[in-house]
């Protein structure tokens, strides 16, 4: 090989090395991966932030269709399971005016009192028809609540409610102690005492269901056109910015 050649292969040689040698020595390589940590750094936050964001705004979403306030086991939002327990009512509320005529026929002369109560069936019948009536009237003024989101209206019903349970418990107490006092049959006493301890039992669970619908109902008028949450609001934004 000539000088001349070894001369060109040398000078090519110089070129090439003098062409890629930022890239291969190591403070191009450090500065190249900070910047490159630094732009996936920024694509990890801005894609977390909006991560919070669309976490967040389904969240507000969520307050607004009921779904931190499931009742019955989970099944029902707060609002569906008042329209239960309002069908529920209605409809044994309208069966039970429809025996009521029953209440004035016998007047009282129902075996299992053994006589303690003949010629009270006008007490009956008028104790009955007004339960049932208030509690028809009350449920229409709780739909109406619901639908028109007025709380006003929600009141009636449980105040309604709590008469109810009332009225429940003293009844228990007197079937209980007739029974004992042998002034009524005790397997009957026993039987009607269960009966409206079921009912009472279920009236209690109802009416703390309608104190809840009243408070979200009153929430709701507050802040209408609410559709977010504040960071410090949010538990899950809150958690995020301590990380």
């Amino acid at each position: 090989m000539s000088k001349t050649e070894l001369h060109a292969l040398l000078s090519s040689k110089r070129q090439q090395r003098h062409s890629e040698p930022a890239a291969l020595t190591p403070a191009r390589r450090i500065q190249l991966k900070k910047s490159l940590n630094r732009a996936h750094r920024q694509t990890d936050d801005r894609s977390f932030s909006i991560t919070r964001r669309t976490i967040t705004r389904f969240r507000s979403k969520l307050l607004l269709l009921d779904a931190q306030e499931m009742c019955l086991c989970g099944l029902l939002s707060l609002t569906h399971s008042i329209n239960l327990v309002l069908c529920i009512e209605v409809f044994f509320a309208l069966i039970l005016l429809i025996q009521a005529p029953d209440l004035l026929t016998m007047d009282g002369t129902y075996f299992y009192f053994l006589g303690f109560f003949d010629g009270g069936g006008r007490f009956f019948f008028g104790l009955h028809v007004s339960l049932c009536i208030t509690c028809l009237i009350s449920s229409a003024l709780l739909y109406m609540g619901a639908r028109c989101q007025k709380p006003s209206l929600i009141l009636p019903h449980v105040f309604w409610q709590l008469l109810f349970i009332i009225i429940a418990v003293l009844a228990i107490i007197v079937l209980m102690t007739l029974g004992f006092n042998g002034k009524m049959l005790l397997p009957s006493s026993i039987v009607l005492s269960s009966m409206m301890a079921v009912a009472g039992g279920c009236e209690m669970w109802w009416c703390l269901l309608s104190i809840a619908f009243y408070r979200h109902v009153c929430d709701t008028k507050d802040r209408p056109f609410s559709t977010s949450v504040s960071p410090d609001e949010d538990p899950l934004c809150a958690r995020d910015s301590l990380v």
